[in-house]
């Protein structure tokens, strides 16, 4: 899915940033180590910018991403679901059908075409 990146919030404690990502009726929120970011070239945040965001339950084509976690259910409610990858998390809102328990988080920047 095509999403945004609305906005970006850092947590100097713990060097995470939280970026918000809207579109397509989905907020997502992942929160991503600084470390990471830097390495995919992904800080200072890209506010603005339209990003390629993917959960699949099988990690096939992993190199064509720019970052890439791994992480499982935590919780999911009413338009809800909520993933951690190794105590980083990932909450969607606005998601539908029933989420799978694990699941492989997928981004890069949008590609034209």
């Amino acid at each position: 899915m095509r999403l945004r990146v609305s906005q970006a919030e850092k947590y100097d404690y713990t060097d995470v940033v939280a970026l918000t990502m809207v579109g397509e009726g989905v907020e997502a929120r992942p929160a991503l180590p600084v470390r990471v970011m830097e390495e995919a070239g992904w800080y200072p945040p890209p506010v603005g910018a339209e990003v390629e965001v993917e959960l699949a339950q099988e990690p096939g084509g992993l190199d064509e991403w720019e970052i890439a976690l791994s992480g499982v259910l935590l919780k999911r409610g009413e338009g809800l679901v909520a993933y951690t990858f190794g105590g980083l998390l990932l909450t969607l809102r606005g998601a539908v059908g029933e989420p799978p328990r694990k699941v492989y988080l997928k981004l890069r920047r949008a590609r034209e075409g």
